[in-house]
């Protein structure tokens, strides 16, 4: 079973120096990736979506044909080597709120083939019970319930809107795999669906079509329970060993055992990598397989904050001169020359009720840091992410080391999921 790693530019600055808040300039030209700043890469292959293009980056065209960032293959852009897999994908949760795609299947083979992608995903519309649309946009919706929220209509769709949207979804994957024939990638056919029935009736279909290589799409909001039983459908119903199976977006620990034994073929998450920054008392997995809770330490220069902070009613050479103590705190601690945290952990609190809302719980974020100190699990770590930053791996400021702290949340589960392959060997043919 493979891993792959969902992309959003996730790059840092190279020369980022953690002590002076400091990188060059160069921007894309400064940049490093997690495959190059580790000495194992913590993946098996990158998901790129096209829905990255549309709402962050641009595609330029140069003699005709796309360009990102002045590369014209992905695989030199990402800089990865030509025999590591790079599977494009529609990006079908940026117009998950329209009423049809947003990309037509033409122009996703065009942007497959063109940036030589190893593998192109058909272009599908997710069976998402809920959208949120405007006002204006609510006739075009067949729907058992609407709730208003500001400017907004929140949908709940009924069956039939479900149903065309898994239809179009099947539709596009005939015409996708017929136009895709002769093309430099492999087509992999998107599965929609709304119940595990209409699931395993479009896999069905498609696997008719001639589809080798099916990517189950949709189930990120669906229960652990949904996608167990799904997988025990999909198990029953077909020959894994002949019929790849990519699971969008889900990674469920509870269940990797299954997909192992079931022979999934791969699967694709960030989320392990995001909750560096996106969770309140999960940022930092540890060597020990806990999770903490990163220290905050906002950077007091930050334009988004300073109304905020200036809102105390200290002057910012003050409000400046706690953050610097804190960092310097820590840092020694680190070094083992301040033994004593209960003070420093005083000066964090102090510091932080000045960016957090009035309901900040100072209580539990006291316990959560203490724990952290007290741990020092980041210096049990050798990886080059730990090695390098020290403490600043667990202080969350600042995207430099946020998404550094990300790639070894990655490496700790890739190590892990690795592990579990070792110990649970499968008759996955490759």
């Amino acid at each position: 079973m493979k891993y792959f790693l969902p992309y959003w530019e996730d790059w840092v600055h190279a020369d980022f120096d953690p002590i002076s808040d400091t990188y060059s300039k160069g921007g894309f030209k400064n940049s490093i990736f997690a495959h190059e700043l580790l000495e194992t890469t913590p993946y098996d292959g990158i998901l790129v979506s096209l829905g990255m293009f549309k709402l962050k980056l641009k595609l330029i065209k140069r003699n005709g044909k796309p360009s990102i960032r002045g590369y014209q293959n992905i695989k030199k852009y990402l800089r990865v080597p030509e025999n590591f897999p790079v599977i494009g994908d529609c990006g079908a949760f940026t117009y998950v709120n329209e009423k049809e795609p947003k990309i037509s299947v033409e122009e996703a083979i065009y942007h497959y083939e063109s940036l030589k992608f190893d593998y192109g995903i058909s272009v599908d519309h997710i069976c998402s019970e809920t959208i949120v649309v405007e006002k204006e946009k609510v006739k075009l919706f067949s729907f058992k319930e609407a709730k208003e929220s500001k400017d907004k209509i929140k949908l709940f769709l009924s069956e039939k809107e479900l149903e065309l949207r898994r239809q179009t979804s099947i539709e596009n994957a005939w015409n996708f795999l017929k136009l895709s024939k002769g093309k430099n990638f492999i087509p992999v056919g998107a599965v929609q669906g709304y119940t595990i029935e209409t699931y395993l009736d479009s896999a069905k279909k498609l696997i008719d079509y001639g589809y080798e290589y099916l990517a189950i799409g949709g189930l990120v909001p669906r229960k652990t329970e949904f996608i167990s039983e799904l997988l025990d459908r999909l198990y029953k119903e077909f020959d894994t060993e002949k019929i790849k199976i990519h699971l969008l977006g889900v990674l469920r620990e509870e269940l990797l055992t299954k997909m192992i034994k079931y022979n999934i073929y791969s699967f694709d998450s960030a989320s392990y990598y995001r909750k560096a920054w996106l969770r309140a008392a999960q940022n930092y997995l540890g060597v020990d397989g806990k999770w903490y809770a990163s220290i905050r330490v906002p950077d007091c220069h930050n334009i988004r904050l300073r109304k905020k902070i200036l809102s105390s009613g200290l002057s910012f050479p003050a409000i400046e001169k706690m953050e610097q103590k804190i960092l310097k705190g820590l840092r020694d601690y680190d070094k083992g020359t301040l033994k004593e945290v209960d003070c420093l952990l005083e000066e964090i609190m102090n510091y932080d009720k000045l960016f957090f809302r009035d309901d900040f719980k100072e209580e539990k974020y006291s316990k959560l840091y203490k724990e952290l100190l007290e741990s020092r699990v980041w210096k049990e770590c050798s990886c080059e992410i730990c090695s390098k930053l020290g403490i600043d791996v667990v202080i969350f400021r600042g995207s430099n080391r946020n998404k550094r702290r990300g790639f070894h949340n990655t490496l700790m589960f890739y190590r892990k999921f690795r592990a579990l392959l070792e110990k649970q060997p499968t008759k996955v043919v490759y």
